[in-house]
């Protein structure tokens, strides 16, 4: 078969110096075209170089554009033919507007390699030229400073901006962030903008970054009103538990939407951030990374667009047909035992109504409500006594459900959630938080089935699967079942999630919801009731069967 009938292009793309600055050669790679059942992406999980103290922040920047271009070199060598960095990588968290650049209008299809009269700043020049001369679309998170609209000539607005350079090393996209998590010193448009870019291999991606994840605009916007079905997500993100981690959250999102998804992690593990990941919709995670220590690496997959997929995916769970690269000898698994130097943040539980589940054996059928929300579980585990280790701590379960309105520490939001969640004794306040020696602690309770349940608000709002283990990974989509039905006379949509295997690790097992109109009300407080067993709880609700016993082994 030749490229053509495989519908892709052999394309001669320039000059370059290996990575190593050793050698120069003549690239050649393969791109894909409307034609091609698949593209190539890369995405990367940056680890910035912060510099020296006393460094300037141009210093700094042009250290990190070095490393760009190594990443955008090493992308093309596996016929990506699209690559994402993460928001903040190029200036870090710290430097804030002060190497903010303007951006050309899409609409105007600049060229600043080219371009000489394009006054951006030499970072976006080069990284222009790199993607121009590796022909590979370049999507990178940059400050933006733009005029005021309607204002003086000496007003001006900072972004925080994604700008996307095509194979040409054209500007074709940009989007300024909408929901910005804190972040002074930015300022966002009026609306949120709709960014799509549309590709020459037929792909047409949604853009939007890191806290646009968990709002309706304009990340929900741009699958449901939109219809486009491959996001690309720069992000930062602040990892918390039980619910959103970063690659739970990206997966979870993926999950639901049934998308493409790209994103792209700012690596500093000790304030929180890292996780990225390459992943196929229902189909699942190809490639994730979520180190606990310093990282940086590119990830290279290719995906099945989806326009082209039939009920029968030729895709499959961890990326058989993906093409995985690394060139950091330092990534460590939080499951080899290595201690954790991510930073988490939690959620704060202490309103959500809660069960907890006795150590031993125990099946459990039972309703729990909070608010106008009402939730059935069926849940089935048994202890694993062959680690007897006394000296072993081993983590416990509740169920809890919530509808109410929680804080997002920069802003409040409503949050409909039903979910099985580790703590690691039998206090509420226990719940999202992880040993802090893992090599000390076990998962001997084995989940041998859940079943999660309720009606949600369908209006304004989404219900995500979020499923998290041990060593901050997620379930494979052929381990559980995610289903929803909408019940339109009483404006609701029913949710039942369900494991298909037997688990032993887990750590979050939740349909995770978010009620858009109550965005920005007051956050709802604790009522002072906490269920602290199965045994002890009280019977008024209509549904309550449960057995749960100690083992006698």
């Amino acid at each position: 078969m030749s490229f053509e009938q495989a519908g892709l292009h052999l394309l001669y793309a320039g000059r370059y110096v290996d990575s190593d600055f050793s050698t120069s050669r003549i690239a050649y790679h393969l791109i894909s075209t409307p034609s091609s059942p698949t593209y190539v992406a890369a995405v990367v999980e940056y680890n910035p170089d912060t510099g020296a103290p006393g460094d300037a922040t141009t210093d700094i920047v042009s250290k990190n554009v070095a490393n760009y271009v190594l990443h955008i070199r090493k992308a093309a060598e596996q016929d990506a033919d699209i690559i994402v960095f993460p928001e903040c990588g190029l200036v870090t968290y710290v430097s804030g507007t002060s190497y903010a650049t303007p951006l050309p209008s899409p609409e105007d299809l600049v060229t600043p390699c080219t371009d000489t009269s394009s006054n951006v700043t030499e970072a976006i020049r080069t990284l222009s030229c790199e993607a121009r001369t590796q022909s590979i679309y370049v999507v990178v998170n940059v400050p933006e400073v733009a005029p005021c609209p309607n204002a003086s000539r000496n007003c001006v607005l900072y972004y925080n901006s994604n700008v996307v350079f095509d194979r040409n090393g054209t500007v074709v996209a940009r989007y300024r962030k909408f929901n910005l998590f804190g972040e002074a010193g930015f300022s966002t448009t009026p609306e949120a903008e709709i960014s799509i870019l549309d590709t020459d291999f037929g792909v047409k991606f949604g853009i939007f970054t890191c806290f646009d994840l968990l709002f309706e605009k304009p990340a929900v916007q741009l699958v449901k009103e939109w219809g486009v079905t491959d996001i690309i997500f720069p992000t930062a993100w602040f990892s918390e538990l039980p619910f959103l981690t970063a690659v739970e959250a990206q997966a979870s999102w993926a999950y639901g939407f049934d998308v493409n998804f790209l994103a792209a992690g700012y690596d500093t593990p000790s304030v929180g951030s890292a996780g990225s990941g390459i992943y196929a919709g229902k189909d699942g995670p190809l490639l994730t990374v979520m180190p606990t220590v310093p990282t940086t690496r590119l990830l290279v997959a290719r995906l099945l667009k989806k326009k082209s997929q039939s009920s029968q995916s030729t895709l499959s769970y961890a990326g058989n047909n993906s093409k995985p690269l690394t060139y950091s000898n330092i990534f460590s698994s939080r499951i080899d035992g290595t201690k954790s130097r991510l930073r988490m943040m939690r959620d704060y539980l202490e309103p959500y109504e809660t069960l907890l589940l006795d150590e031993g054996d125990c099946f459990i059928e039972r309703r729990l409500c909070h608010n106008e929300l009402c939730c059935d579980f069926q849940v089935v585990m048994h202890t694993d006594q062959r680690d007897r280790d006394t000296s072993v701590k081993d983590y416990v379960y509740r169920l809890v459900v919530f509808d109410g309105i929680r804080s997002y520490t920069y802003l409040t939001a409503g949050v409909q959630i039903c979910a099985v969640v580790s703590c690691i004794n039998s206090s509420l306040s226990s719940c999202g938080y992880e040993f802090e020696r893992p090599e000390e602690s076990a998962f001997r309770a084995v989940f041998d089935y859940i079943h999660i349940s309720g009606n949600f608000r369908v209006d304004n709002s989404t219900q995500l699967p979020a499923t998290l283990v041990h060593g901050y990974g997620v379930l494979s989509p052929d381990t559980f079942q995610f289903t929803r039905e909408e019940i339109p006379e009483k404006g609701e949509v029913r949710i039942d999630m369900k494991t298909k295997s037997q688990h032993s690790n887990l750590l979050t097992f939740a349909v995770y919801g978010r009620d858009f109109l109550k965005d920005g009300g007051p956050v709802t407080k604790p009522s002072g009731t906490v269920r602290n067993n199965a045994a002890s709880v009280s019977l008024l609700l209509s549904v309550a069967v449960f057995l749960c016993v100690r083992s006698h082994y």
